[in-house]
């Protein structure tokens, strides 16, 4: 089953099974699937289902859409294809859609392309090898010690003035 998935930001994880000849995509309601992102706009693109493939239409939107960071108004779309709706990063995976195959040289097998996605959790805590400790627990530590002073400074006076 296709599907096409939101790969970061705060709709990641959202997903939608392209079941549909044709799946409407868009901010506004009464589209197929709804985003929820001010840089898409209301009917943003919509994917069709045509002869076994997937395409992509732009449907006039605002800030585009691309494929692969190339920017399109029709496109075929293969499997892990990155697709990008104004700042909406998306995959399309599944066992129904095409892998693209690169141009082979003559007498050259087809090679299938293989596309990496990798993506930053901007959020991430660093390693608590490097970060820094607070300085509390050493003004703790000197506030004992100047107690512990002024006690046996008072312990030495009463000791002594006997």
């Amino acid at each position: 089953m296709a599907t096409v998935m939101v790969l970061e930001g705060p709709l990641k994880g959202q997903s939608i099974e392209l079941t549909q000849p044709v799946t409407r995509i868009g901010r506004r309601e009464g589209n197929d699937w709804v985003l929820s992102d001010g840089s898409v706009s209301s009917a943003h693109c919509e994917i069709e289902i045509r002869d076994g493939n997937f395409i992509l239409r732009d449907l006039g939107s605002t800030n585009g859409s691309r494929v692969n960071n190339e920017p399109i108004s029709e496109h075929v779309l293969y499997r892990n294809d990155i697709l990008q709706l104004g700042d909406v990063k998306l995959m399309i995976d599944g066992e129904d859609v095409p892998v693209a195959q690169e141009v082979p040289a003559e007498g050259m097998e087809p090679i299938p392309r293989t596309t990496i996605v990798i993506t930053q959790n901007k959020k991430a805590a660093p390693p608590k090898e490097f970060v820094q400790r607070k300085s509390g627990t050493k003004v703790w530590v000197f506030l004992i010690l100047v107690l512990l002073a002024v006690i046996g400074y008072f312990l030495y006076l009463f000791l002594v003035g006997k």
